[in-house]
């Protein structure tokens, strides 16, 4: 056990736990977990003042994992990496843990610094690379390990897994395949690195993509889009923060249902118009004459409707228009 490589664990949000927690109860066999690096606590009002810790953070402390939280690590890198040689290290795995590491941090373990991402890169480099890879309608993600280096997301590739994302997939599905896939794989993936069983594998830059953080305003819908891109925009961003349009000057949340494939609207129908049929189903008209079939819609402020509750509550007929 003794023998054991040592890693600090940097991460911050659920899934990084999720990973940190299988490298501790899982692994124990194969690694020792040292240390954990994760984002500060965050002070929020909720009946008063009240500390929010990642839940990176929750996990170290249930473990009894020493946990450290810089709030710079530009200012605070060489008082860290003399606490972390205190404790001791071989290799620093981040996942997720959302800020850039420093050249001196990068190059302190013999192992070196890798860092697992959720995409084939050099696809989707940056934030959001799960949502982006239903945003772009892709029909295949992974994760990749690479080295760390400075630019962002573009170090030489250790290795890679691959998954088939399903056309009803949303990020909320895909999140939780790429967890098991995780699970599955990223113990090998790192025991892979530190034995230097695989080559590195420079990226190739003419094929890099990126991708920022998301924000409310990405679920904006545009239905001059075609029915494509309307669905894969709902996908990417569901369950947060959810797709949005406006009806009668109102904004409203609309949920699509991805099990059925869009249909060609009646002649003459103009896009973001609403077809009504029968007494309780809704479409809408996309920019390429599709129509894409709506399951429930969220008025702001209110309780999500079924589309028989909205189309009598605000009185809605055919040519109404979400704008």
């Amino acid at each position: 056990m003794k023998d054991s490589p040592r890693i600090v664990f940097w991460g911050t949000p659920g899934i990084a736990a999720r990973f940190a927690r299988h490298l501790v109860e899982d692994a124990k066999e194969k690694f020792r977990v040292t240390a954990c690096v994760t984002q500060a606590e965050k002070i929020v009002q909720r009946q008063g003042r009240a500390v929010v810790r990642s839940p990176v953070h929750e996990l170290a402390l249930e473990k009894q994992i020493p946990v450290f939280t810089p709030r710079s690590l530009k200012k605070e890198s060489e008082s860290l990496l003399s606490e972390l040689q205190k404790i001791g290290f071989d290799i620093f795995v981040v996942l997720a843990y959302g800020k850039i590491l420093p050249q001196n941090i990068i190059d302190a373990p013999r192992y070196h610094s890798v860092n697992f991402h959720a995409s084939l890169l050099p696809l989707l480099r940056g934030a959001s690379p799960i949502e982006h890879s239903l945003l772009h309608g892709f029909t295949e993600t992974g994760w990749t390990l690479q080295r760390i280096v400075q630019e962002l997301d573009a170090g030489d590739i250790l290795s890679q897994t691959r998954i088939a994302i399903d056309a009803a997939e949303t990020t909320g599905t895909l999140y939780e395949k790429l967890t098991a896939d995780l699970l599955t794989h990223g113990v090998r993936m790192i025991e892979s690195a530190i034995e230097g069983k695989e080559v590195p594998r420079a990226q190739d830059e003419s094929k890099a993509t990126f991708c920022g953080k998301i924000s409310t305003q990405d679920g904006r819908i545009d239905f001059t889009k075609c029915a494509t891109d309307v669905r894969n925009r709902y996908r990417a961003f569901t369950p947060r923060p959810g797709v949005f349009t406006y009806f009668k000057e109102k904004k409203i949340k609309l949920d699509f249902n991805l099990n059925k494939l869009p249909l060609p609207a009646p002649d003459k129908m103009n896009p973001g118009e609403i077809l009504r049929e029968g007494k309780d189903t809704v479409y809408v008209v996309c920019g390429d004459t599709q129509m894409l079939k709506i399951s429930a819609l969220t008025p702001e402020g209110k309780r999500t409707l079924t589309p028989l509750e909205f189309l009598n509550g605000y009185r809605v007929e055919t040519g109404d228009e979400f704008v």
